[in-house]
């Protein structure tokens, strides 16, 4: 598997970051969730020590909350993403072994091309 297809899993397969509001610009809070599908809206709302107040000119529900919606398809996996991590682990210790066995051959005085020309190295 080439690094680009890696690196597309890894893009396709990470969570998503909280989409912003496009009307006002602020983070969008989660509504609702069913399987992978994430419902966020812009309620307007923020929360503090003494509870959850909302911005001048809101209220629960209102224009804005409503014209805000988005539902986004969620299809972040950490399985997928674990199993890349391990891939890009054994991709570096083949790397390594393939460097120290190089250092080895050099250390031995064998042309390391040349051996690997009779498929003892590659």
């Amino acid at each position: 598997m080439s690094n680009i297809d890696k690196k597309t899993l890894r893009e396709r397969y990470s969570a998503k970051p909280t989409p912003k509001c496009h009307i006002c610009g602020t983070e969008m809070t989660v509504q609702r969730m069913s399987a992978s599908r994430i419902t966020y809206g812009c309620t307007g709302a923020t929360y503090d020590d003494t509870g959850c107040h909302y911005s001048s000119g809101r209220s629960i529900a209102d224009d804005h909350y409503e014209q805000s919606r988005v539902t986004v398809v969620d299809a972040s996996d950490t399985d997928v993403l674990a199993l890349l991590d391990e891939m890009e682990a054994k991709d570096k210790q083949i790397a390594d072994l393939k460097e120290a066995f190089r250092i080895a051959l050099s250390a031995a005085g064998i042309d390391a091309p040349a051996a690997a020309g009779k498929g003892e190295v590659s």
